[in-house]
């Protein structure tokens, strides 16, 4: 293992001693033998624009599919805490981070599969050694997840494509269309073709409560959501409302959901871009990464006191009960520095904060309202605030 990137001992471990607890509370089941999430499938351009200058700082962040832990080093952090429930989600952001350090740009996009490769397999060999025991172990069983390119493997990401395929069945012409424009006036008179009554009950059916359930395998990030929001309805409006205002082609996360993989070269995100990769590699070899599998209260707590100058709390929020949820803004605010800055987003609606947590923050409404519209996510709500 490369010397500045510190994994958890237990980092092999199904769970640290208190998930237990927080799973009892949220009712929300991890599964910890797959990759959930494989791409970077948040929008760290949000996390960017809320966190400002942040060079020298120490961060904390989510790992989900490590994309946005690597993108965060654009801002040249001093250190970066990426944890996360799900260990495998922590052995895959220790692959990207060992292809990144072995690999140059391009055999970098071959391996994780943005490009045709036929010897990714030989690669993972070439770099195998920089992992933790747990991470070899699991890649070591898992030999397809690397053959096939483990950055659209992630159990969300075989979803898509599946969704892909419908919407591609049901509008070829159309969407490919869409993704080319390369102005906005054109891309609204195309969507306004592609935007079909027939297209738009297909759409629905996708993003209903039941598919998302039994297909998916997200764990319920619609659980918190109240049952009279029409979720397939808000997801779709949402797409419409972010394509009516930005163009299609530049949002990763909407390529995937369209086509099943990542179509625009030059949109893809800082730590697979060809404008930023050499700059994010840098950071890489300079920054502290330390992983954890634990709940991010566990780390805020270990951390102590006044510990963070920036969280990415992306996106736990959702499966979080209200108990667990303020207890999350407590123990983010303990472990702040003064002028700490918090960045929370949550599927289609935020819960309220406490008086007492909200009385602690600086709030930017203008940037939540704007990254509402912006994010490529399309329906995530944000809290961004300045401790102090």
């Amino acid at each position: 293992m490369v010397q500045d990137i510190v994994v958890d001992a237990d980092a092999h471990a199904p769970a640290s001693s208190g998930t237990g607890a927080l799973e009892a509370c949220t009712g929300v089941a991890w599964a910890r033998d797959s990759i959930l999430f494989s791409s970077c499938n948040e929008d760290s351009g949000s996390e960017l624009s809320a966190f400002g200058e942040f060079e020298g700082k120490r961060i904390l962040s989510v790992t989900a599919g490590g994309g946005r832990v690597l993108n965060l080093l654009v801002g040249q952090p001093e250190l970066i805490y990426a944890v996360d429930l799900n260990p495998v989600q922590n052995y895959l952001l220790e692959l990207k981070a060992a292809g990144m350090r072995a690999l140059e740009h391009a055999e970098y996009l071959e391996f994780l599969g943005v490009r045709e490769s036929s010897d990714r397999l030989r690669v993972y060999s070439r770099i195998r050694s920089q992992l933790s025991a747990g991470a070899q172990s699991f890649f070591d069983a898992h030999p397809s997840l690397i053959d096939a390119g483990v950055l659209f493997e992630g159990r969300l990401e075989r979803f898509l494509r599946k969704i892909a395929k419908l919407l591609q069945w049901a509008q070829p012409l159309g969407l490919r269309r869409l993704f080319e424009c390369e102005d906005i006036e054109q891309q609204r008179r195309w969507l306004s073709k592609v935007d079909t009554a027939a297209f738009r009950a297909l759409a629905h059916s996708c993003c209903r409560r039941s598919v998302l359930q039994t297909f998916s395998g997200d764990p319920g990030f619609y659980r918190y959501i109240p049952q009279e929001i029409p979720l397939h309805r808000v997801i779709y409006g949402g797409v419409i409302e972010h394509f009516t205002h930005h163009l299609a082609r530049n949002n990763p996360l909407m390529q995937l959901v369209f086509f099943g993989r990542l179509i625009y070269e030059p949109a893809l995100p800082a730590y697979l871009n060809a404008a930023t990769y050499d700059r994010v590699r840098d950071a890489l070899r300079r920054v502290q990464l330390v992983i954890r599998t634990a709940t991010v209260n566990e780390v805020l707590n270990d951390a102590g006191g006044a510990t963070f100058d920036a969280f990415s709390l992306s996106d736990i929020s959702s499966y979080l009960d209200s108990a667990a949820h303020d207890q999350l803004f407590e123990d983010t605010l303990a472990a702040s520095r003064d002028g700490a800055i918090i960045c929370s987003r949550s599927n289609i609606h935020h819960r309220p904060l406490r008086l007492e947590h909200e009385a602690r923050l600086t709030r930017n409404p203008a940037l939540e309202r704007q990254l509402a519209i912006s994010d490529h996510s399309c329906v995530h709500k944000f809290v961004i605030g300045q401790v102090g």
